[in-house]
């Protein structure tokens, strides 16, 4: 008797959309704001709460972008947050040997660089630094970028950001708690130029994610400290 096995090949399309991207920043500094957060952290949610709010600011992604990097340093104390990057970890830590913040904590919240404990109290307010223009273009999983060069060698990052995300949170301190994330870093890239240029090859797989709702921020930064100077952005 021959049995015939039948294979049935399903693929799962994640949510992998064709990017091309054309940015540009104004002369003047889009800050940065830099949410460090934890799912584990009690005290984290209206930090979170207030990340969302910023959806509806008018200066979004002209005169501040935000960025909410999750880290992993509370998954020990009875919640594991699958949003958790060790590169996070790491920056906040980097981000306290240049002397850029006090003490390493959760929520904990940058502008610029500089530490800002005054966010639950007072608005994001441009800033009249002039730092230069960043150009930015993706197509075809090819990247250019442009920031003008004085002599330094910076880091070009770029973020992929989940947006409208929800989470259950089952144990530890935020237990039952339903959770709303918002800018929430999911991946990053990092290409270093002695010139202010770049022109790179992204992978391909860099925009895809299960996530319905996405954004996408890139900054420059010199080689040995994580002070954004630039930075662009967009929803997608």
């Amino acid at each position: 008797m021959k049995i015939l096995f039948i294979f049935i090949v399903c693929f799962t399309s994640l949510n992998l959309p064709a990017v091309d991207l054309d940015l540009s920043s104004q002369t003047y500094q889009t800050q940065l704001v830099e949410l460090y957060t934890s799912e584990g952290c009690s005290s984290c949610p209206p930090a979170d709460k207030f990340f969302s709010g910023l959806k509806k600011s008018r200066g979004l992604w002209q005169d501040f972008i935000p960025v909410a990097l999750h880290v992993n340093y509370w998954d020990y104390i009875g919640w594991k947050d699958d949003f958790a990057l060790t590169n996070n970890s790491i920056r906040q830590r980097q981000h306290k040997f240049s002397g850029n913040i006090n003490s390493v904590y959760t929520p904990g919240m940058l502008k610029a660089g500089k530490e800002w404990r005054a966010w639950r109290f007072t608005d994001v307010i441009k800033s009249p630094i002039q730092v230069g223009t960043l150009s930015l273009k993706i197509s075809k999983n090819k990247l250019e970028a442009n920031f003008p060069d004085t002599n330094q060698t910076y880091k070009l990052i770029i973020g992929l950001l989940g947006m409208n995300i929800n989470s259950m949170v089952n144990s530890g301190e935020n237990k039952g708690s339903f959770l709303r994330h918002d800018f929430v870093l999911l991946r990053q890239h990092t290409y270093v130029s002695k010139t202010g240029q770049w022109n790179v090859d992204v992978n391909k797989r860099f925009f895809e994610s299960k996530h319905k709702n996405l954004a996408f921020v890139a900054w420059v930064e010199t080689l040995d400290n994580p002070t954004p100077i630039q930075a662009i952005g967009t929803f997608l």
